[in-house]
């Protein structure tokens, strides 16, 4: 018996092994053909913004160099009379008698405002009484109220503790300096002096007596300032360049506005120009 005939294989049976290995090697290098050729992932760096400056609330203070030591040219009753003394700024007459040794008992101390605020190349010049009988009396240091912006004040004569020199809060009047300095006696004459009258820094209150001659007080060494929040229309009239239009102009604009707080509120009213709030700057006072 004869064995059948063996038939040949179909082409693609094969070559299927060598076939795949063809088609797993092309995927491959395509594969790889791909990955070679892909973009380069690009590195993004995000950078944070500039912080915002944010103003604060409340103004960084700037520092104010205090001036120098101020230098005073002594003279009259004192210890060390003709004596040029060195004295810390803001200094006063009283400080400038204690750097000369002191008064002498015949000093006449109500004739020289030891409240008084001194400058650079001042003179304090202490006269001698009439009559060196009767002793000087101490000077009274009275605090009222002790805290800063406090206003300084000599009060002399006929108050029950003269020659002192009195600290009072800001907008008080000579009567509170005469009540700081203990009230008046029974010989004072109110009727000569001003008790509403709003005092400034350094200021001197003479209460005069009933009878006798009056006490030619000392000359300010500087101009008397002007309270502008309570200045009346005769006070401001008398300022440098404003006239009774314009001080009446002052007083409206207070009335409506309320107080002023600086020479820029100032500014505000109607015929006060730079030049006349020049003139002004050193003539009137806040509070």
């Amino acid at each position: 018996m004869s064995s059948p005939e063996t038939r040949p294989l179909p082409l693609l049976e094969r070559f299927r092994w060598p076939l795949l290995l063809l088609v797993a090697v092309t995927t491959l290098a395509g594969v790889a053909v791909l990955l070679n050729n892909r973009p380069r992932p690009v590195t993004i760096t995000v950078l944070p913004p500039e912080p915002t400056a944010i103003p604060s609330p409340t103004p960084i203070p700037t520092v104010t160099p205090t001036p120098g030591p101020y230098m005073v040219y002594v003279t009259g009753a004192v210890a060390n009379p003709e004596t040029v003394v060195t004295l810390s700024f803001d200094s006063r007459v009283l400080h400038a008698l204690e750097a000369a040794g002191g008064p002498l008992a015949n000093a006449d101390l109500e004739r020289v405002n030891l409240a008084g605020r001194l400058n650079d190349g001042d003179q304090v010049h202490v006269p001698t009484r009439e009559s060196d009988s009767a002793p000087v009396p101490a000077v009274t240091m009275i605090v009222v109220t002790p805290t800063p912006g406090t206003y300084t004040v000599y009060v002399v004569g006929e108050v029950m503790q003269p020659q002192s020199v009195v600290a009072l809060p800001v907008g008080s009047r000579v009567e509170d300096a005469i009540n700081a300095a203990g009230g008046t006696t029974d010989e004072a004459d109110l009727s000569r002096i001003n008790l509403s009258q709003v005092l400034s820094d350094g200021d001197y209150v003479y209460v005069p007596p009933l009878t006798g001659d009056l006490l030619i007080t000392p000359t300010p060494n500087r101009p008397v300032l002007v309270h502008i929040n309570y200045a009346t229309l005769e006070e401001l009239d008398a300022l440098p360049g404003i006239g009774p239009a314009l001080a009446q102009a002052i007083i409206d604009y207070r009335t409506e506005h309320g107080p002023f707080a600086s020479l820029q509120d100032l500014d505000n009213v109607p015929g006060l120009g730079p030049s006349k709030l020049d003139a002004l700057r050193d003539l009137i006072i806040f509070d």
